[in-house]
């Protein structure tokens, strides 16, 4: 784990700009950040001897890890979740050279943010902070018009953009660097899938299993 992160406006900016969108080049324009500071940081976060890894428990006993694989040659962010009704650890997303993604829809997205296990998250992230970690795993093409504004008030709340709500719209619309937004369905045995053929999810047996496609999404939702 990697507390001291959390705290740091500085490295939600640099988290976020994960997602790899257009149009976020100017990190000091878009949030208000020191550079040399910003660099340093960096610097940080992507020590090939130190590996940043937060734990976003779930209501469902489950917990997605958010590491920074900061393998020399290998780099990428892993979210993978454990979950005793799945096999194995599984690679929900990794935002690297070979891209795997998305790893969950806008809804499971807010309702991990907003539903804590209900014995309290002892990670020190508050709902804003469990959305913002998350984000880089969403893909989702039906968004609905309350997605920007969410998104804005947890920037608002921690970093120091002086104009979340551009921020907001150019994370969640403009075009990925990665997988393209996908269209998630929910199935007759409540697995919910997606048609992007870059995720686990996908819903093809090669992918996951039936049965792990249904873990996954009670793993996510808490049912």
């Amino acid at each position: 784990m990697a507390p001291v992160f959390l705290d740091d406006p500085v490295f939600w900016a640099l988290h976020v700009l994960q997602i790899g969108v257009i149009g976020l080049t100017d990190i000091e324009e878009a949030f208000g950040v020191d550079i040399a500071y910003a660099e340093e940081l960096e610097n940080q976060m992507f020590d090939h001897n130190h590996w940043p890894v937060f734990t976003v428990p779930l209501r469902s006993t489950g917990n997605i890890h958010v590491i920074y694989r900061n393998l020399d040659g290998d780099m990428g962010l892993d979210y993978v979740l454990t979950y005793p009704d799945l096999p194995h650890d599984l690679g929900l997303a990794a935002v690297a050279a070979d891209f795997v993604g998305p790893g969950m829809s806008w809804p499971e997205l807010l309702t991990i943010a907003n539903h804590p296990p209900a014995a309290g998250d002892r990670t020190r992230m508050d709902a804003a902070s469990r959305l913002l970690i998350l984000l880089p795993a969403l893909g989702d093409a039906d968004l609905p018009d309350t997605a920007v504004p969410t998104v804005a008030a947890a920037l608002s709340e921690l970093t120091s953009s002086p104009d979340p709500d551009h921020i907001a719209e150019t994370l969640l619309h403009n075009d990925k660097a990665y997988w393209r937004p996908a269209t998630w369905e929910q199935l007759s045995n409540g697995a919910t899938v997606c048609d992007e053929p870059r995720s686990r999810r996908y819903g093809v047996p090669w992918e996951c299993t039936t049965d792990q496609d249904v873990a996954v999404t009670r793993a996510l939702t808490g049912t």
